[in-house]
């Protein structure tokens, strides 16, 4: 299935507000190609687990954030917080499903189209207009999870690119590395990552030049994640088994597993290859720990110094960065990231939730909040009590640690009141869901 939205049904779409801009942009303002690449994880494109030489280059001549974590762990809500530079309790995407994009929220699209930028998205997955997420956009296609920069799509992608009036801000979101993944065969080896993830990632490098290629010099590019994902053990048949009965017990029948899933974690921890996750768990919007939540940012283009971030930043704060290196500012939940303007990059109070595949029986979503090296976990619609752990000691999350002090302070810095995903307007996009998977 593909949707496209053009630009006659967009012409009085401009993101819920009546202003327009007092400037236009001249012919020396930057493009901007936005691309999101679903599942990325930053321990994958910091760590020499694969080859991606253009990445690298790409981080070399950019801005690098290192320790930038998603505010959801499914796509919809995540890409809602990347394109607003809000939470999802100001935004009102709360989930693959459920909620659509508020009216009074002006995205990316809105802003840079409001200034006279032709703005585009090339999207897949969940991403389905009915979530209002092509709110601003002059085209929005929405294509087939099938269509893959591996494949015929590729040179699609690359001739609307480079056929794109300036200046113009382009949104590619990539499902290349999204389960299942097919790995080009030229890329099945050991020598571009022990795992199908990894060999996946090295592949898609080259395609990822391509794209940066098809636009002009004067291009700022952006490289992001939407979460991360689990990657190891997917098919092991015990753990499929495992995980089948711990879900049924957790997500319908309410019975606090974590006790158990932890210590069969803690048990499988070392088998397999020596990547950050858990046994027993499987993809991602299930939970919130950093294997999920740790995706990286890189900027690069005009202007955009080189700097590397290692303070720990927020999915939020990514469009108020893009929109800096425009000289836009932006009213969002987040704020730039600006290290060459002398910028401290203190550590930064990050908010997530998990809010997808935990919704099997509506009452399992989580949601948390990662303070330096503490991070605090709780089950709003459960009776269950929180997880606090140690990152310090414990960088992989296999032990929550029981320290009231770190609880209650962790625990004050939560939104009062999270909304329970459930409980919004559901989006009828049910078969969609189910061809990807997610139902």
């Amino acid at each position: 299935m593909t949707t496209n939205v053009d630009s006659d049904e967009r012409a009085a779409d401009r993101g819920g507000s009546d202003e327009t801009s007092e400037t236009e942009p001249s012919e020396t303002d930057p493009n901007l190609l936005l691309v999101c690449i679903d599942c990325l994880r930053q321990d994958f494109v910091a760590a020499d687990r694969t080859r991606t030489p253009f990445l690298d280059s790409l981080r070399e001549r950019g801005l690098e954030c290192t320790s930038l974590y998603a505010t959801a762990t499914t796509t919809t809500p995540a890409v809602a917080s990347l394109l607003t530079g809000t939470y999802s309790e100001r935004n009102g995407i709360q989930s693959l499903q459920h909620g659509r994009l508020a009216p009074d929220v002006r995205p990316l699209a809105s802003i840079l189209g409001e200034r006279g930028w032709h703005t585009e998205a090339m999207v897949t997955g969940p991403l389905v207009p009915e979530t209002g997420l092509d709110r601003g956009f002059d085209a929005y296609e929405c294509r087939d999870e099938h269509e893959s920069v591996f494949g015929e799509w590729k040179a699609a992608a690359i001739d609307r690119l480079e056929s794109l009036p300036e200046p113009f801000a382009a949104v590619v979101h990539l499902w290349e590395l999204h389960e299942d993944i097919t790995v080009p065969r030229a890329y099945d080896r050991e020598a571009y990552g022990e795992t199908p993830y990894g060999r996946a990632l090295s592949a898609l490098d080259p395609e990822l030049r391509a794209l940066v290629d098809a636009v002009p010099e004067n291009t700022v590019i952006a490289v992001v994640g939407d979460h991360g994902e689990s990657i190891t053990h997917r098919h092991n048949p015990l753990r499929l088994a495992a995980k089948s009965l711990r879900d049924a017990l957790r997500y319908y029948g309410g019975v606090d597993t974590r006790g158990v899933a932890g210590r069969i974690n803690r048990l499988c921890d070392r088998l397999g290859p020596d990547v950050d996750d858990h046994f027993l768990e499987n993809g991602h919007g299930e939970n919130v720990f950093d294997f999920t939540t740790n995706v990286p940012f890189v900027l690069a283009g005009p202007d955009v110094e080189p700097a590397t971030v290692d303070a720990q930043v927020r999915q939020v704060d990514i469009l108020p960065t893009i929109l800096d290196a425009f000289e836009i500012e932006v009213e969002a939940d987040g704020e730039p990231i600006r290290p060459a303007a002398g910028d401290p990059a203190e550590d930064r109070l990050v908010y997530m939730r998990a809010c997808g595949a935990s919704l099997h029986g509506e009452r399992n979503w989580a949601r948390a909040v990662r303070d330096g090296d503490a991070k605090y976990v709780e089950y709003p619609e459960r009776d269950w009590d929180p997880e606090v752990y140690d990152l310090e000691n414990d960088p992989r999350e296999l032990s929550p640690v029981d320290d009231r002090d770190l609880e209650t302070r962790l625990s004050s810095a939560l939104p009062e009141k999270g909304v329970d995903p459930s409980s919004v307007e559901r989006l009828d996009i049910e078969d969609r869901l189910q061809d990807l998977g997610y139902l």
